[in-house]
């Protein structure tokens, strides 16, 4: 359900820069922002039970820090969602920006269109009153090494986060090389083992601290390059309570799971409301696939309607057609992308997703079109009328 009108405060310190802020915001929105000016000697706002903004814009500055300490402090009913602006630059201030409840932190001088999206999302956050349903979780994996699996979930996450209204993390579950981080060409300070052992701890604004940020406002949480862990140092109940709390703070949770059958992958599968299978058109690539479907089946109790095969780098000329395909792997869905190895190859050496690189790319539109397959709500304005539908075919049992 959708509450009424949404009210948008912003608040600091410099009058001309909080009038500036303030009248570029409305125009962004086409909605009333009223503004209150603060100064140094004000550390607390004007909220109670009854009155307080759905939204607050906070123009952070040296003059009105303790306001942060006043909004850490406040009753959680009373909290609005919150949106801060800082002149200054420092990680510091990013993280009390956080444990004050920010959504969103940003450094001046703000890229308009990063602002508009941001705010937009804060908005739709605001309006919808939710059942308190977890998101969904996707994870993908590979039939074989190899096969693709890293970039199209990179991809995917990437998509619903630009194209979509969802709030979407990414978990790189590769801990020995995993490539999440190359392929969004991110450098995270973080990681997914300090999350895991303050697990006790570990609420949404704690988790938020330790993901990797993306420009689309995906999210991202991995390890860092000089990190080793080794397998049994990470604890399939600690993987099951980190995937309660995404999934209770985020609309879609995609893993990019390396292709091994443990405790942790085993608790990973079990959780996942869409397993991607991902193939190539090889007798190699089918044999494993089959095994590890039959696993999937058997072993965990997934069913038919939970997993998805993906065919990538497709060929129409191969010796192996998809009636081969849906013949050998009991006639499960199946989609299917289009090779582009030149093009794959210069995004991922850039560190940039495909969307970004190569929009209107037949690569990028079917993963686009994999996206809706998958119940992501994409905005008709990133959708693009193609053959490429063609691309995709299923059946069900």
């Amino acid at each position: 359900m959708h509450k009424g009108a949404i009210s948008i405060l912003i608040i600091g310190s410099d009058s001309k820069e909080l009038e500036h802020q303030r009248s570029t915001i409305a125009s962004l929105l086409g909605k009333e922002v009223v503004s209150l000016l603060v100064d140094k000697n004000l550390q607390s706002l004007p909220f109670n039970q009854k009155n307080h903004p759905d939204l607050l814009i906070f123009l952070l500055d040296k003059n009105n820090l303790p306001i942060l300490n006043y909004l850490a402090a406040l009753p959680k009913a009373i909290r609005p969602s919150l949106l801060v602006i800082s002149n200054i630059d420092d990680n510091n201030l990013m993280r009390l920006a956080m444990q004050a409840g920010a959504n969103d932190f940003f450094t001046a001088p703000v890229d308009k269109n990063e602002l508009h999206r941001a705010l937009t999302r804060l908005i739709t956050d605001c309006q919808y009153v939710g059942d308190g349903s977890p998101g969904v979780l996707t994870t993908v994996v590979n039939a074989k090494g190899g096969s693709g699996g890293s970039l199209i979930s990179c991809n995917l996450a990437h998509i619903a986060a630009v194209a979509s209204d969802a709030k979407v993390v990414l978990l790189d579950m590769d801990l020995q090389f995993g490539t999440q981080s190359l392929l969004l060409d991110l450098r995270p300070e973080h990681t997914m083992i300090e999350a895991l052992n303050q697990m006790a701890n570990l609420d949404f604004l704690a988790l938020e601290g330790y993901t990797a940020k993306h420009r689309s406002n995906l999210r991202l949480l991995s390890v860092l390059d000089e990190n080793i862990v080794l397998p049994g140092e990470i604890s399939a109940e600690s993987i099951s309570q980190l995937l309660t709390v995404t999934l209770n703070n985020y609309d879609r949770v995609f893993v990019d799971l390396p292709r091994l059958i443990d405790p942790v992958s085993a608790t990973i599968l079990d959780k996942s409301d869409q397993i991607i299978i991902v193939v190539q058109q090889t007798l190699s690539h089918m044999r494993d696939a089959k095994r590890l479907i039959k696993i999937l089946k058997s072993e965990l109790s997934v069913t038919d309607k939970n997993i998805l095969i993906l065919v990538n780098r497709y060929n129409p000329n191969s010796g192996l057609q998809l009636k081969d395909i849906q013949a050998t792997l009991d006639e499960l869905n199946i989609v299917m992308i289009p090779n582009d190895y030149e093009r794959v190859a210069s995004a991922t050496n850039l560190g940039v997703p495909l969307f970004d690189y190569a929009r209107n790319a037949p690569i990028t539109q079917a993963i686009l079109e994999l996206a809706e397959v998958l119940d992501i709500k994409i905005h008709p304005s990133f959708k693009k009328m193609s053959f490429f539908k063609s691309l995709f075919t299923g059946s069900s049992k």
